[in-house]
């Protein structure tokens, strides 16, 4: 996900993008070893659609460091990688919708050890900065493993909620591009300002389906919200993945701690 919203509502987003929030099944009991029963299954696969942010970017740890540290804020940078997850893991909780960063923001700045009496001042400094531009920082063997999965002859595309420059953001930073390139090559790059609905809305999904030429149930979706990817994909018919690393999630749908642990099951059946 790059982009998301801080109410409870369905609605639309401050770029006119229509949202349609679902429900989310829910379970007492969360343990890890309890994930695999929707566990996709190479067989059952002819492509993957890859969500951006939480999946092979987040934003950039360097400049969110300068704008913290240009107001004197005081954090744990060796936290921010899990910091993003834990943002995700809020704005899950809190229903959030696709475009406003407030309840990602203070899940992100509890994570990484904000102090309750600066939070506020923090969640101030660091609104200006949450736009597109700063989903940049590629996660650590993300790019290896959407090599892997299509060297594997799983087709490949971008489902992602943004504001119309994710392609461009993707090649200017040579991570992927519709066709060869420097990059991962996908066949199609779904950007919700561009399709003109927002996950979890089926039409994203469904859109990434019909540019691959392939029924929903034949490509699995991987995404780092349990509302807006996994249970958006699942409802509009895809399989899907939960990237969750750090095991917040509560809900019956697959998880992975990243893209290259998905890649690990699918192919090597690990």
């Amino acid at each position: 996900m790059i982009v998301l919203l801080d109410t409870h509502t369905r609605g639309v987003g401050r770029s006119g993008l229509t949202v349609l929030p679902r429900p989310r099944p829910t379970r007492e009991a969360a343990g890890m070893g309890q994930r695999d029963d929707h566990r996709p299954d190479r067989g059952a696969i002819d492509a993957v659609s890859l969500d951006v942010g939480g999946v092979l970017v987040v934003p950039d740890h360097g400049l969110l460091a300068h704008a913290l540290d240009g107001a004197g804020i005081e954090y744990d940078r060796a936290r921010f990688g899990d910091g993003h997850y834990s943002a995700m893991a809020a704005v899950d909780r809190c229903r959030s919708r696709p475009e406003e960063f407030t309840d990602y923001t203070h899940g992100f700045l509890q994570a990484v050890g904000v102090p309750a009496a600066q939070l506020e001042a923090a969640v101030a400094v660091l609104e200006p900065w949450l736009i597109a531009p700063i989903w940049c920082q590629p996660l650590p063997g993300a790019l290896v493993a959407a090599r892997r999965l299509a060297a594997a002859g799983l087709r490949l595309a971008v489902t992602s909620n943004s504001d119309g420059s994710v392609a461009d953001m993707l090649a200017r930073h040579e991570y992927a591009q519709v066709g060869e390139g420097p990059g991962v090559p996908v066949e199609h790059i779904g950007d919700s300002a561009v399709v003109g609905f927002a996950k979890p809305h089926p039409l994203m999904f469904e859109t990434t389906a019909a540019a691959l030429g392939l029924p929903l149930d034949r490509v699995c979706h991987i995404g780092d919200s349990g509302t807006y990817d996994a249970d958006g994909a699942s409802a509009a018919g895809m399989r899907a993945v939960h990237v969750d690393p750090l095991g917040l999630c509560p809900a019956e749908h697959h998880h992975a701690a990243s893209l290259a642990t998905f890649a690990d099951e699918i192919l090597n059946g690990t």
